[in-house]
């Protein structure tokens, strides 16, 4: 086996373990250029081993749910730098909006920072994560959870929702595109976002740079319905021309 059979092996070992991989982390991890990362996708794909995507690629088949504790330590780093780019935009009497997932689990755990916030989530994990905060006001929804995400979902989510007013949400999705949508695994996890963005003034859509690589089974809503993305620096400057000509800014 040559060395180009190595590294695409390599590559989709990484795409198996994680459900995706972004261009620019082949380049970083393989040490090669952008041109060849591109070709070797090409061949991937052609072999009906994965997908490519905007700025990466995913597994050939999309029905793989990454369980949340695996999730937690994917891409840590870059999800410790969106959580502090959110904080730039909570304040003081604020009211905001929690889904589940990981990168909001990372915004969760900064938010002891501040003296007066109100808290809506429909996930338990991060319900557990801020209860006893001095000063934060925590609601959680009711709802059906599932243990794989740890989120609350369903009518009982739905109904607990639609009586709030949110002033921002922050909003985590496994894939995101601009063909495509905001999207997650689960349909009803997927409802009860609609829902929660639906009472929010604004929502703000986090992810890191892998999700724009990555597509998965239920549309939550489109891109431009959101305020903007809260990304990491990983993302290419092509990706934000892209978003930004649709009208979605990176912040």
């Amino acid at each position: 086996m040559g060395k180009t059979d190595v590294r695409r092996d390599a590559i989709m070992q990484v795409i198996k373990d994680k459900g995706s991989i972004a261009l620019t982390d082949i380049v970083q991890q393989f040490a090669v250029s952008e041109a060849t990362a591109r070709r070797d996708l090409e061949i991937l794909e052609q072999e009906k081993r994965c997908i490519r995507t905007f700025g990466g690629a995913v597994l050939e088949s999309l029905k793989v749910e990454v369980p949340f504790f695996n999730k937690m330590d994917l891409y840590t780093e870059e999800k410790k730098e969106i959580a502090e780019k959110a904080l730039r935009y909570i304040e003081d009497g604020d009211i905001i909006g929690l889904t589940g997932g990981t990168t909001t689990t990372f915004i969760a755990k900064k938010l002891n920072q501040f003296k007066n916030l109100t808290v809506i989530t429909n996930a338990v994990n991060i319900a557990y994560e801020l209860i006893g905060t001095p000063g934060l006001q925590l609601i959680v929804t009711g709802g059906v959870i599932r243990t794989q995400t740890f989120e609350l979902s369903g009518p009982l989510a739905n109904a607990t929702l639609e009586n709030l007013s949110i002033r921002k949400t922050f909003l985590g999705v496994d894939g995101v595109s601009l063909s495509r949508g905001m999207m997650i695994y689960n349909e009803l996890e997927a409802e009860t976002n609609r829902c929660m963005m639906k009472r929010s003034m604004e929502t703000y859509l986090v992810a890191d740079h892998s999700k724009f690589s990555r597509s998965s089974l239920f549309v939550i809503g489109e891109v431009q319905e959101t305020a903007g993305i809260i990304s990491d620096s990983s993302i290419t400057p092509e990706m934000m021309h892209a978003f930004k000509e649709a009208g979605v800014p990176f912040l």
